[in-house]
């Protein structure tokens, strides 16, 4: 035991002392900020706002009264400013002049509906979204007009037909508890990716740091004083402290991150709670009301779904799939990494290994949308895509039996891929310039000790 104590602190203080495990403490959390903002803060950056000029050629007569359909119907937003003008040889000569982005010219036609829009524009062509929001709003004029002078709705009756926001809840009426749809859908993305990039992360260092050894001819040196299987267990343990150590740095960063937005924004964290709604109870509200608490209640509540989420289960569930995944595909890529004394044949031995953490990352979006499903328990309970499916399920709520299960059959696998890995360990480590297949490697494992 004391022999593996030196390999673990000699293979841990080695790695973290390394200025790559420096940079890439402080530089990942940095680059998620940055990938999480820095979309957003360009996004706005880039938003320009076009100005339209609308030539409305459909007059319509009501009681013979003529009047202009589309005229000051559009609705200016962040990235469009409608004008209203009547002469379209006039516009489209203004349009080449630049004093405007695009002119939108509407007619009457024969058609149904008896509506055409034609968009012109000159040096430069409004984004697409631009153009669907135009399409939209055109849409929507057109719409309300009809119901407005074809069915005699009022300005009331077409903001509730266009908009009813009808009030739809939905709740565990075994647990008691409302559902948090989205926020345990993002919370799963991010754990099923974390388990997904830091296990293969880890487990690839393993291969690479007895490989490298083997082709250094270190390792005649090392096994002459210490079992191999000492040695292996050695470098798993320490890269192990070093991926939780790191892990524990980016936790300690993100903790301080979100105290700070909590003493930043406290109103918003200091939301009340959602009021408990039965079967039977009714929800009364009004129209003034909702569209005056609305934005506010809609971040209130994401905030509390997020502080629903039971973190000391999900910390803990993941801190077991975390090391167990890790353990067993660092014993895989560790047996590799004994196979092989050239970079071009390391492909052969870690394809098959790969393909179940590509198997899981592909069913991603299918375990999301059916989290209880057959093919999201059988990939949890797999000990090979169990880590990263399992850690996808439990934000949804997972039964304690399926999650005791995976648990024993991953620590049982564990030991069969441990055993495994040190037959080969022990008789690949000292072999070199031999083109080593699957069935040598089967002869090894037949070998008795």
């Amino acid at each position: 035991m004391n022999k593996i104590n030196i390999i673990i602190k000699r293979e841990y203080f080695t790695r973290v002392k390394k200025k790559s495990f420096i940079v890439m403490t402080f530089v990942v959390p940095i680059l998620f900020l940055a990938l999480v903002f820095i979309p957003a803060i360009l996004s706005q950056k880039a938003l320009t706002v076009s100005k339209v000029l609308v030539v409305d050629q459909t007059l319509v007569e009501k009681n013979g009264v003529k009047s202009s359909l589309f005229l000051n119907k559009f609705k200016n937003n962040d990235e469009l400013t409608f004008v209203y003008g009547y002469d379209i040889k006039k516009a489209q000569d203004d349009l080449i002049k630049k004093e405007y982005d695009a002119v939108l010219e509407l007619v009457k036609t024969n058609d149904n509906p008896p509506i055409k829009g034609f968009l012109y524009y000159g040096e430069n062509e409004l984004s697409l979204v631009s153009q669907q929001a135009i399409q939209n709003q055109l849409t929507d004029i057109f719409k309300n007009h009809i119901l407005t002078y074809d069915y005699g709705m009022s300005e009331k009756d077409l903001a509730w037909f266009n908009d009813p926001k009808i009030g739809f809840y939905s709740k565990n009426i075994l647990s008691g508890e409302d559902s948090n749809k989205g926020v345990q859908t993002v919370l799963s993305v991010i754990l099923g990716f974390i388990i997904y990039m830091f296990v293969f992360m880890f487990s690839s260092q393993v291969m690479r740091s007895i490989s490298e050894e083997k082709m250094n001819r270190i390792v005649e040196v090392l096994v002459s004083s210490i079992k191999p299987i000492q040695l292996l267990m050695g470098k798993i343990v320490a890269i192990a402290l070093v991926g939780l150590t790191q892990l524990l740095l980016w936790g300690v960063f993100f903790a301080i991150m979100i105290f700070s937005l909590q003493g930043i924004y406290p109103d918003a964290f200091n939301s009340s709670k959602n009021e408990n709604i039965t079967i039977t109870q009714k929800v009364p509200a009004s129209a003034s009301f909702n569209e005056a608490i609305a934005e506010n209640s809609e971040i209130n509540k994401i905030i509390q779904q997020v502080f629903s989420i039971n973190y000391g289960l999900v910390l803990s569930t993941f801190l077991f799939y975390f090391l167990a995944g890790y353990f067993l595909y660092a014993a895989l890529f560790g047996a590799v990494g004994a196979l092989v004394d050239v970079d071009t044949d390391v492909q052969q031995f870690t394809l098959p290994i790969t393909i179940p953490l590509i198997i899981a990352m592909v069913c991603f979006p299918l375990i999301i949308n059916s989290p209880s499903g057959g093919v999201a328990f059988w990939l949890s309970i797999i000990p090979l895509t169990s880590p990263m499916v399992m850690m996808m399920r439990i934000p949804f709520g997972v039964p304690a039996w399926e999650l005791i299960l995976s648990m024993a059959v991953m620590i049982i696998f564990i030991a069969f891929c441990v055993y495994i890995a040190a037959k080969i360990y022990r008789t690949g480590i000292l072999m070199y310039g031999k083109n080593i297949t699957y069935k040598e490697v089967w002869k090894w494992l037949k070998y008795k000790n």
